[in-house]
């Protein structure tokens, strides 16, 4: 049978988002704990409860009104081919990331990202122009923008982008409530499983905020990050 005659039955994009997604995709992020290294230090998170409540107040704050709304607004501005609205978006959520290894983190895993993404769009317009613009006006590209940039770019749907993005970031850190409460793999899952319809709320309210809402509350844990820099002994890199 000839394969060139396959088709991939519409899933080309589902595979090439569950891809870029993994948390172990090779861009570094599992060195980074985002500033729960510290709240497991001080004794905040300590069991599978308190890990649990870390991961559902994050995710409802900081990361929603951050990274999350980064990847819809990043995914809508390039649907436009607004290549201005991407790097003010980049340039402003620079801004909203208070803490220095935060800010640092995002922008080093951006680097990565677009250095394995140019495998599929190095010949995409609004993909060279956008990193282009991103290197001319500032020190680089957030993980996130470039993520909803090329989820876009990929034909990937934006709400799929979304719910890829928020199941990874939990994931990530399960897996490293493990290492650090330690926190069994069984009650990693179980939190998981019981995060699901927190998932799905994100997604709505995500679709609710606006450019002006980047950067709103999170000031607890971008507090835990600046006090990351000063632990006197680390795991993580942020």
């Amino acid at each position: 049978m000839d394969t060139s005659t396959r088709t991939d039955c519409g899933l080309g994009p589902v595979f090439t988002l569950l891809q870029i997604s993994d948390p172990y995709f090779p861009i570094g992020g599992y060195t980074h704990s985002f500033g729960l290294e510290t709240y497991v230090q001080k004794g905040l998170v300590h069991d599978a409860a308190s890990a649990e409540r870390y991961l559902q107040s994050f995710l409802a704050s900081s990361f929603l009104h951050n990274d999350l709304l980064a990847v819809k607004l990043a995914w809508e501005y390039a649907a436009g081919n607004d290549l201005d609205g991407l790097v003010n978006l980049n340039r402003t959520l620079s801004a909203a990331k208070a803490a220095r290894e935060i800010r640092t983190a995002s922008l080093k895993l951006g680097a990565r990202f677009i250095k394995i993404l140019k495998m599929v769009l190095e010949k995409n317009p609004l993909f060279k122009a956008g990193v282009q613009a991103f290197r001319n006006n500032g020190p680089g590209a957030n993980y996130s923008v470039v993520f909803g940039l090329c989820a876009r770019l990929l034909n990937i749907e934006k709400k799929a982008a979304l719910a890829a993005l928020s199941y990874g970031t939990a994931s990530s850190i399960v897996n490293n409530c493990a290492k650090l409460v330690p926190l069994s793999q069984r009650d990693g899952q179980s939190i998981l499983f019981s995060s699901r319809a927190l998932f799905i709320s994100l997604l709505v309210r995500v679709e609710e905020l606006s450019a002006e809402d980047i950067g709103i509350g999170g000031t607890g844990f971008d507090l835990r990050s600046m006090q990351h820099e000063r632990l006197y002994a680390r795991l993580y890199i942020s």
